[in-house]
């Protein structure tokens, strides 16, 4: 048995479809637990996709007796109204970063009960999980393996031997990364192309998704709204997104949608701005007509689905009074990005370059020439890797898992 574990959305997304392969290869060989009792993961339909393949999923509750009380008085606590739940930040931050919610021979019975062979973490789970699932992987004789979650689009990423200190074999898909100095012999890079960001998955997700591609209608000036869609970016605070949000809503003849990133929201998902019962990333990519973002792994989706895109190269130039936003600006000077080298989106300077060419292309939308489909196709070659869209991609994953 092969258990994947979860805490957020975005770890989620990446082990989906690694999931989904080990378990059509051989039924009942994958298992899921997630260990952060505040968000209920079966909400989202990709949770629901794999329970009605029969895929299991374990709450903290399986684990030991104490976390069946607390997901008992968090049921009872989740009936106060979303407003004060949404108040209640400093509770989940504790319940994340430093609840005391199991220990390492909680994990070595539950490996033992459920026969577990090895166990998958992401890069973004707590050190403290980390290190438990570490040592009790240590103790009970199996693997642990690392997968990085998203596509990282920077120039001359680091990938330092530290994020090696709690796993055996780190699966690694950006191939512009190389191997740390003086990495200990006990460790391993697994290089293996992005699941995630791969034809068969995106394929298998149009199954899932409600707005499906197929459905897509190419917009059409005097007859259709615009749709637009917003991607935020973490650490860019979130209130620059809504005043873009603002403008463009204040254009006539558009629909536009917001969609926050869900990494670092810790609320319960029905009173989360990532709630579950919105339209995931993927739908609204099929949805829209028009992106506008910074840079994100959703990027890589956003073209593989041949969608027009307004790069808001301006976000990372501007200056903003808070110190958050100070702190990011002066980080971002060192940034260099991938997509800077190709010309097949729009780059954006400034707020109201963004309503210019939004009214622009509202009058004549844009259709991708044949070398600006050349340029996105040796783009997604390079970060999503040569085989990207090829058949077989995830079961290079399987083999992996088979021979462990």
């Amino acid at each position: 048995m092969h258990l994947f574990v979860i805490h957020q959305f975005p770890d989620l997304d990446t082990f989906a479809p690694v999931i989904y392969k080990l378990d059509s290869k051989v039924k009942g060989i994958v298992k899921i637990l997630s260990v952060y009792p505040v968000q209920d993961f079966r909400r989202y339909e990709l949770v629901k996709f794999f329970l009605r393949k029969n895929i299991k999923y374990y709450s903290l509750s399986k684990i030991n007796f104490k976390n069946c009380f607390l997901i008992f008085f968090l049921k009872i606590l989740f009936f106060l109204p979303k407003f004060i739940l949404v108040k209640l930040n400093f509770l989940w931050h504790y319940l994340y970063h430093y609840a005391d919610l199991f220990d390492s021979n909680d994990i070595c019975k539950f490996i033992k009960k459920e026969k577990i062979k090895s166990i998958t973490i992401d890069n973004g789970l707590p050190t403290r999980f980390k290190k438990i699932f570490y040592n009790s992987c240590l103790k009970m004789g199996i693997k642990i393996i690392m997968i990085g979650v998203g596509a990282n689009l920077r120039k001359n990423p680091k990938f330092d031997k530290s994020q090696f200190e709690y796993c055996d074999k780190f699966i690694l898909s950006d191939k512009f990364v190389t191997n740390p100095e003086n990495m200990s012999s006990k460790k391993e890079i697994v290089r293996i192309d992005s699941a995630r960001y791969s034809k068969e998955w995106l394929e298998i997700l149009e199954e899932i998704n409600h707005l499906k591609l197929v459905n897509y209608k190419h917009y059409l000036p005097g007859r259709d709204k615009l749709k637009i869609v917003i991607f935020s970016r973490p650490y860019i605070i979130l209130e620059e997104w809504k005043k873009v949000e603002k403008k463009i809503n204040s254009l006539d003849n558009v629909e536009v949608k917001l969609q926050v990133k869900p990494r670092g929201d810790l609320a319960p998902l029905h009173a989360s701005r990532h709630a579950s019962d919105q339209f995931t990333t993927s739908e609204l990519i099929n949805w829209a007509n028009l992106i506008v973002s910074h840079i994100s792994s959703v990027l890589l989706e956003v073209i593989m689905k041949k969608k027009n895109l307004f790069f808001l190269d301006y976000i990372t130039k501007d200056k903003f009074k808070t110190s958050a936003w100070h702190y990011y600006k002066m980080e971002s000077k060192k940034e260099s990005f991938h997509l800077e080298d190709y010309s097949f989106f729009t780059k954006i300077n400034s707020i109201d370059h963004l309503i210019r060419e939004i009214l622009s292309f509202s009058k004549n939308p844009q259709i991708s020439k044949e070398n600006e489909l050349g340029n996105q196709e040796n783009f997604l070659k390079k970060i999503a890797g040569n085989q990207y869209d090829k058949k077989g991609q995830l079961d290079k994953y399987v083999n992996f898992y088979m021979n462990l």
